[in-house]
This record gives structure tokens, C-alpha cells and sequence, in this order.
């Protein structure tokens, strides 16, 4: 090749780098859009409206939240991995964006091929939850269950969700059957809790801080590998004899997979200088969640990847069937 054909295709490939390079250097330029797939006034909605106010600040741009509702998370999640990758639409999501292609069918998203992971913002368990007056403790609930003469109920926010897994894993550890009670979303499952027409229910820890504090309802245990620090007297199912309920969790930022690596990792900075604001560690914890150590977005790779090998093992073994 001539030193004439090397510097024109030389100087070709800079103009076709240069807007790129100028476009990442000018970033953010323009509002960002925080898609959450769940309804406003809930508790990822709180939590991205609290975050898109920081990174506001630290950006110099708009985060508009763009509440997207429906199908378990699968509205939502599909918009943004089909949105252009440039930094400017995101994806606020939970765990489910990793066992939604496992537990649901029809799912068009793959949580690995179509989205980079930026931050890591919060770490969420399940709560199982009775009456007021209900089991004193899991121990008793798993011996009223077993003793009941017909299935005793719980509820969820729907069929084939998580929470539902949570009950036929602890109902198959201590042998005995539940009736599963599926909702559409956690506001409908609270008044029936309260007044005992549902035997138990999976909530959140929003809803058992809310209610369990003051004895409207009862929390006897959850999910996760270690005690919550906002309900330090709660006990994990691990620690009273029920195994299988130590499963990895997140909640998270998200963006279209082929987003630059230069653009992932600015908001992966600004997200974790967010989570360390106090203000913001102390509503994260009001909302009975856990503030995770600070993660580069590798790092939360790894937390995915892991969350999908426990929950294609749970998987395996349920009798659960999308139906």
C-alpha cells in the first residue's frame, strides 16, 4: 500500500471516529430518559425518582422517568433493548430482567445480548408476611400449614413470578401444600392481608415497614443471605430451616447492550457517587432495602450471571407451569 493510500484512509477513518469521539465528549447533551417498567408511586419508582434528581445535578441534563408498566417488566425492558444506544435511554429494573426469559414464555429480550449493566443501585429480598394475628413465628405458620385441612393461601404478584417460587419452595421444605393466590401488583394483596381473608402473602420490605411496624401485619421472615439492616430482628428463612432462599438480587441501571463503553462508564460513576449520598442510603434503607457496595459495571455482570444459574436450578426442580 503507498504512503498516499495509507494517510487517505487514515485521515477517512478519523472523520468517521470524530463525531462519535465528539458526541461522547459532549455527553449527556440533551434530556436522559429512566424508562421503569413498573407503575408510578411504587417502590422502584421512588427509588428512580430519587436517583434521576441526583444525577440531574451531576449531569446537567433532565432524567425523565418514563414509566412503562406491564407484563411483568417485559414492556419496558423491550423498549430500551430496542432503543438507539447512546446513552440517552436507560432501563431501571429488578432481578426479573434476568428470570423473566426463565420462568415466562414469549419473552423477546435476552438480558445478556441486549443490555450492557451500568450500576448496581439496591439489593431487594422477599418477605413472607400473616395477618396480624396470625403465626407468631415461621415455625408456627409451617405448623398451622401442615395441620390445616385444606391448603392454606398466599398471595403474590402473580403467577410464575418470583414470590410465587418463594412459597412452593418453602411449602416443598416443609412438606406440606399452599394454595398460591396470584394479584395484580401489591396494593390489591394488602387490605386482604390485613383483614385475613389471605393466610400470608410475599410482600416488600415498603409494605413491611409500612405495616409490620405496628402490628397490622406480621413478618416472619426473608429471603436473602443475611438479615436486613432496616429489620434487624427478621430473620432469613435460611436461619430457621428453610434452604433454598439465599438468591442473589438487584436492582438496577441498564443500557441498550451496544452503548459505548466511555458513556457505561460515566454513569456507572455518577450512579455509585448518587448511591453514597447520605440522603440517599437512608431512603433506600427507609424502604427496607440494602445499599450494595459500590460495582463497576463487570462486576454486576457477575451478579446476573450468577442470579441466572440459581434460578435455572430452581427452575429444574419446580412444579410450576406458566399457564
Amino acid at each position: 500500500m503507498t504512503l498516499n493510500r495509507r494517510s487517505a484512509l487514515a485521515a477517512l477513518a478519523g472523520t468517521t471516529l470524530a463525531p462519535l469521539a465528539g458526541a461522547q465528549s459532549r455527553y449527556p447533551d440533551k434530556p436522559i430518559k429512566l424508562v421503569v417498567p413498573f407503575p408510578p408511586a411504587g417502590q422502584t419508582d421512588t427509588i428512580a425518582r430519587l436517583f434521576a434528581q441526583k444525577l440531574e445535578m451531576a449531569l446537567g441534563q433532565p432524567i425523565v422517568v418514563d414509566n412503562r408498566p406491564g407484563a411483568n417488566g417485559l414492556i419496558g425492558s423491550d423498549l430500551v433493548a430496542k432503543a438507539q444506544p447512546d446513552g440517552y435511554t436507560l432501563l431501571l429494573n429488578m432481578t426479573a430482567l434476568v428470570t423473566n426469559p426463565i420462568l415466562l414464555p414469549n419473552v423477546n429480550y435476552d438480558p445478556f445480548k441486549d443490555f450492557a449493566p451500568v450500576a448496581r443501585l439496591y439489593e431487594l429480598t422477599g418477605m413472607w408476611a400473616v395477618p396480624g394475628n396470625g403465626p407468631k413465628t415461621l415455625a408456627d405458620f409451617i405448623r398451622e400449614a401442615k395441620a390445616a385441612p385444606k391448603p392454606l393461601n398466599f398471595a403474590t404478584t402473580g403467577h410464575a413470578s418470583s414470590s410465587h417460587y418463594f412459597g412452593e419452595i418453602l411449602a416443598r421444605s416443609g412438606g406440606f401444600k399452599l394454595n398460591h393466590v396470584p394479584y395484580k401488583g401489591e396494593a390489591p394483596i394488602i387490605p386482604d392481608l390485613l383483614s385475613g381473608r389471605l393466610d400470608a402473602a410475599v410482600i416488600s420490605g415498603q409494605t413491611a415497614m409500612q405495616y409490620g411496624r405496628d402490628g397490622r401485619i406480621r413478618v416472619l421472615a426473608t429471603t436473602g443471605a443475611r438479615r436486613i439492616k432496616s429489620l434487624p430482628d427478621l430473620p432469613t428463612f435460611e436461619e430457621q430451616g428453610v434452604t433454598g432462599l439465599t438468591l442473589e438480587s438487584f436492582c438496577g441501571v441498564f443500557a441498550p447492550a451496544a452503548t459505548p463503553k466511555a458513556l457505561v462508564d460515566r454513569l456507572n460513576e455518577e450512579f455509585n457517587k448518587a448511591m453514597q449520598l447520605p440522603d440517599v442510603r437512608e431512603r433506600i434503607v427507609s424502604l427496607g432495602l440494602d445499599v450494595p457496595t459500590p460495582s463497576t459495571p463487570p462486576q454486576f455482570l457477575a451478579v446476573m450471571r450468577k442470579a441466572q444459574g440459581e434460578w435455572l436450578e430452581i427452575k429444574k426442580k419446580s412444579d410450576i407451569r406458566f399457564e
